[in-house]
């Protein structure tokens, strides 16, 4: 958190309990919770406010509750979804029934037909011919 997102963030506490925002304070509170990310500080003032037992909210509040607000925000962000994968078995070789990456003849065939005839029809011979 730079100084200007702690004097946000003071902005937002002083709402609440009218206290003065200077910049030597903001200074203070920047030197305590300058490696803290501004969003989990805001998280964590929301969380320090609800508790009863602070009367006035120091930023050792705000520390100890943002391992909490971490977690909460983590929660609340929306999962990103796992690009799907199409996983298909390695094919038996019909001759040797064998996997067919473990079959030396049938991957020299292979290898000949497309050094001969190239990769637009490798797919198609090889489920003709190969595949089990």
């Amino acid at each position: 958190m730079n100084m200007a997102d702690t004097r946000t963030l003071l902005e937002e506490i002083a709402v609440l309990d009218n206290r003065e925002v200077t910049p030597e304070v903001v200074a203070a509170w920047n030197g305590v919770l300058g490696t803290m990310p501004l969003d989990v500080a805001q998280m964590a003032h929301r969380l320090a406010r609800r508790d009863d037992r602070i009367r006035y909210l120091e930023p050792k509040h705000l520390v100890s509750w943002a391992r909490e607000a971490a977690f909460k925000l983590d929660k609340e962000k929306p999962q990103q979804e796992q690009p799907r994968v199409d996983v298909v078995p390695q094919p038996y070789c019909k001759e040797h029934n064998k996997r067919l990456l473990t079959c030396d003849p049938c991957c020299h065939r292979l290898y000949k037909y497309k050094e001969i005839r190239g990769l637009d029809t490798l797919l198609d011979f090889a489920k003709k011919e190969i595949f089990a």
